[in-house]
């Protein structure tokens, strides 16, 4: 029994390097999929619930379009309104950065190595950033946004699908096999219910962080203050480097802005405490309680899939564990491996 789990473990591992290789590889095929799927289990209750008022599904479909396109419309509004005001803050920027941080920075580092202190004097405002650069970046993803706007389509189809269909699934498995129909809708429960919840929960937790978000920066003024809620919203998906980049960028805008330190360290003092809070406390939580994973690998995790799957795979990357997981735990063999894989090893779910 021994002999047959050690090598079970070799043959998992080299089975997720091919597995990953080849998803790697189907990237274009599989991610709109993919994502049509976790999207799915975001905008299930809200299909459930009309269908429990006896709502035809056409219709519940219709709402779930009309709550995509304003969120669509809304992001949408809230970037053309930021590059606006980006454009415009540009050269306030320029004269804070090259007349006061810049000179700053080369005083603290007068005893620094003259290789180094050479490199920062190098950093000058129109080295770092060209306004006719960023025109360009506009410009180009403007030109790209109709692919992007093709890709969504897609995955807003399959989405439609996957809520549609919710349920013929499970009936088509337990007519196609009859003897294994249990065990195999177990699995599937299962997994939905551990993606939707999560999804969810995660949902409402980042909403919640980036209207506080951007809450705290229009009190304290900072430009663009909307993007960067909204951006806090998106990137805290990412778990543990998310909520670091989500306070980088609004701490460097409001450092570019204001004269004196006072209001920076004081937005970095009241950000601070919030993103911990969601990335030392609130997303252990669901991970460790909802998904019962490992803390180590949820880190391994976002390597592997982010490497799979770039920012998408990142943000997909504890579902995507946590499904890998219950199917591990269905059989035999492999449970050792769960157990490996779970936050404590001690949890029952699933090994029974």
């Amino acid at each position: 029994m021994t002999n047959s789990r050690s090598i079970t473990i070799p043959i998992i591992l080299i089975a997720l390097i091919i597995g990953g290789a080849a998803l790697h590889t189907m990237q274009p095929v599989l991610l709109p999929f993919v994502v049509a799927l976790f999207l799915a289990n975001i905008f299930r209750p809200v299909v459930g619930y009309l269908r429990h008022r006896h709502i035809p599904m056409g219709v519940a479909l219709v709402v779930v379009m009309i709550i995509v396109g304003a969120f669509l419309v809304g992001v949408g509004a809230v970037a053309v309104s930021s590059v606006q005001s980006l454009l415009k803050a540009m050269p306030r920027y320029e004269l804070r950065w090259n007349n006061t941080i810049l000179p700053g920075l080369s005083h603290l580092l007068e005893s620094a190595p003259q290789v180094i202190q050479d490199q920062v004097n190098t950093l000058k405002w129109s080295n770092l950033v060209q306004v006719s650069s960023i025109i360009t970046m506009i410009y180009a993803g403007a030109g790209g946004f109709v692919n992007v706007l093709s890709g969504t389509a897609l995955i807003l189809l399959f989405m439609l699908f996957i809520l549609g269909g919710h349920g013929l699934f499970e009936k088509k498995i337990r007519m196609a096999y009859p003897e294994h129909a249990d065990n195999l809708a177990d699995l599937i429960q299962r997994i939905d219910a551990k993606t939707e919840k999560y999804f969810q929960t995660v949902t409402v937790v980042n909403l919640a962080s980036g209207i506080i978000t951007a809450g705290i920066l229009m009190v304290f003024g900072v430009d663009l203050a909307l993007l960067w809620g909204l951006f806090t919203f998106l990137i805290n998906f990412i778990p543990t480097i998310g909520s670091i980049i989500a306070l980088v960028l609004p701490i460097s805008v409001a450092l570019l802005q204001f004269d004196g330190l006072g209001t920076p360290l004081a937005v970095a003092c009241t950000l601070v405490p919030i993103q911990f809070l969601w990335s030392s406390v609130v997303t252990p939580r669901i991970m460790g309680y909802s998904l019962d994973l490992s803390p180590l690998l949820v880190l391994l995790s976002l390597i592997f899939w982010g490497w799979v799957w770039g920012p998408w795979g990142m943000i997909f990357s504890v579902p995507m564990t946590s499904m890998i997981k219950i199917a591990l735990e269905s059989v035999d063999a492999t449970k050792p491996v769960a157990v490996l894989m779970s936050s404590g090893g001690t949890k029952k779910s699933g090994m029974h």
